[in-house]
């Protein structure tokens, strides 16, 4: 998931996220570049309950290096700094899919996963 899923979810604008987190069959993977970017976007109080958060719905934190050909890739598919980043994150974890509201990456179809709003991974989830 990309951090404006997290964000919308601790602001408590949408709960719509505890269907995910419920769900036992899917594993939510997060990177650094999304934590920092969380982390830059809300208040102390919400950091610790970020922080909760990730420790108990088990979201699996990744903190290798990505290899710069995987970076290059998406550099040249046109996306912008953190995104190169994220989409290499995707790819190198070998995700299903990533959630965002993200609109560079919802228009774009070369990815190796697929790309969807939080609405539509939930309905293809019921």
């Amino acid at each position: 998931m990309d951090s404006n899923e997290y964000i919308s979810y601790l602001e408590k604008k949408s709960k719509i996220l505890n269907e995910i987190f419920a769900n036992e069959e899917i594993t939510i993977c997060i990177n650094e570049v999304i934590v920092k970017e969380i982390l830059r976007n809300i208040d102390e109080r919400k950091s610790k309950e970020f922080y909760s958060l990730l420790y108990r719905h088990k979201i699996v934190a990744y903190n290798k290096k990505l290899s710069l050909d995987l970076l290059q890739k998406y550099k040249d598919f046109g996306l912008k700094k953190g995104d190169i980043a994220i989409a290499a994150f995707c790819e190198a974890m070998d995700a299903d899919h990533i959630i965002t509201e993200n609109r560079h990456f919802l228009k774009s179809k070369k990815f190796e996963f697929k790309v969807l709003s939080l609405r539509k991974f939930i309905g293809e989830l019921r």
